[in-house]
């Protein structure tokens, strides 16, 4: 691919909304590639750069510290001319961006921010990678007081001290951060009641073999799973306790402590009335750049970017598109043009057990199981037709390569040969 339209010039003032992980990233990834102008880092968090997957385990846990999250020291993000020699210093905006301005003829483009001056941020280029804010279903009750939600550091520790005090916990959501946070808590010693709408947990993106077993561990240590309700709303209780209600049900489920956990809401209020963005995100092509206004670009859980290894449209919140993506943004204001393509990989530890995601595992694609599952290392791989077109890997993360390969390579494979364990996955392609 090639677009001569492509890049920025090595001085061009590049503002950066969104000072999380993706952000921060393509931040360094602009000094590390030579570019020269202003960086503007926009974001309201107090804390540097950080990444967020140790939000739901190790810095709930106490392993971590806030410190050990971050990209950088914290001195980078204010002048990080170790990396490159001529280049204008970062400027660490600590604001929220309310709006941004853009005249028809794209000669003056700014940001403006939510503070008490109400700044102006000009800026030649703008990379979008705000995330989400943590979704907050409507429910009576779910904005008072001990009722949390877990997306930056501050509610990591908000929620850490909370549950320190407490004996029990209800988390609505069933996804990845509730049942880490569940098994968080059990580790914690606390009793922790999971409220689940779908029928599975973490059913968006575990087939129901893995998804029934995970539910099975987690019982084995004593949390609570209830799938298919619905909670209506959250009372405190005569003894300061909250009560949790759910349609259909005459009682409550009563707790110290309530996590939502439902997912999350792109963040894109500061862009309304532009076109660029949407309620499910900013569209954009391989390049990582708005069709609509080609001098934004979007990296990170915000990015509704076309895969061309998948051939659709995909928003992945996940580590390593915030990394890669991010990468790729800076590459591309550089001047990069080979199209971005990321192959979706998670993970989530829970109880000892790592469980790793990659590709396009769907509901209505086959599965073939390398193992069994609960005896020991498994692995289930998707087949849409004869091609692998995802898989779920539990405690077999070294299988994770090879199956990416498989991926990509879209090579048709023996699927007796796939369902042997004993056949390297190198050789199962036909």
């Amino acid at each position: 691919m090639s677009d001569a339209s492509l890049g920025a010039p090595r001085d061009a003032r590049i503002a950066i909304v969104g000072a999380g992980h993706a952000g921060g990233r393509v931040a360094q990834h602009l000094r590390a590639l030579g570019h020269r102008g202003e960086i503007a880092l926009i974001g309201d968090e107090a804390h540097a750069p950080y990444e967020r997957p140790a939000l739901s385990k190790e810095l709930l846990l106490g392993e971590k510290t806030p410190a050990d999250l971050t990209l950088a020291p914290a001195g980078f993000w204010e002048d990080n001319t170790q990396t490159s020699a001529c280049a204008t210093p970062t400027r660490r905006y600590r604001a929220r961006a309310r709006r941004v301005f853009a005249d028809p003829l794209g000669e003056h483009r700014a940001i403006e921010l939510d503070d008490a001056n109400s700044t102006r941020v000009d800026f030649d280029t703008l990379v979008v990678a705000t995330g989400g804010k943590a979704r907050m279903p409507r429910i009576d009750g779910i904005d008072q007081p001990g009722v949390h939600s877990l997306r930056t550091i501050d509610d990591c520790l908000a929620l850490r001290e909370a549950l320190a005090g407490a004996r029990d916990i209800v988390i609505i959501g069933a996804g990845v951060i509730g049942m880490e946070v569940a098994a968080a808590a059990a580790k914690l010693g606390k009793h922790a009641t999971v409220l689940e709408t779908a029928a599975r947990p973490m059913a968006r993106i575990l087939p129901p073999p893995v998804s029934d077993w995970l539910a099975g561990v987690h019982r084995a240590h004593g949390v609570t799973i209830e799938t298919g309700v619905a909670v209506t709303h959250i009372e405190r209780t005569a003894a300061r306790r909250f009560a949790v209600h759910v349609d259909g049900v005459s009682g409550a489920h009563t707790c110290d402590l309530v996590l939502v956990a439902a997912g999350i809401e792109c963040s894109v209020d500061f862009l309304e009335g532009t076109s660029i963005a949407s309620v499910d995100g900013i569209v954009v092509d391989a390049c990582c750049r708005s069709p609509v206004a080609p001098w934004c670009y979007a990296a990170g859980d915000i990015a509704v970017a076309y895969n061309g290894r998948f051939g659709r449209m995909l928003r992945q919140e996940t580590w390593r598109n915030a990394e890669n993506q991010a990468r790729a943004v800076a590459g591309f204001i550089c001047g990069r043009v080979e199209p971005f393509n990321e192959t979706p990989w998670m993970w989530t530890d829970q109880f000892g057990f790592n469980i790793q995601v990659i590709g396009r595992p769907e509901a209505n694609h086959r599965f073939v199981t390398r193992g069994d599952i609960g005896a020991g290392p498994a692995t289930l791989v998707a087949l849409d037709g004869d091609y692998v077109s995802g898989a779920v890997l539990i405690d077999c993360g070294r299988n994770r390569r090879a199956l990416e390969a498989l991926i990509e390579a879209k090579t048709p494979v023996d699927r007796a040969r796939l369902a042997d364990a004993a056949v390297p996955l190198k050789e199962v392609a036909r």
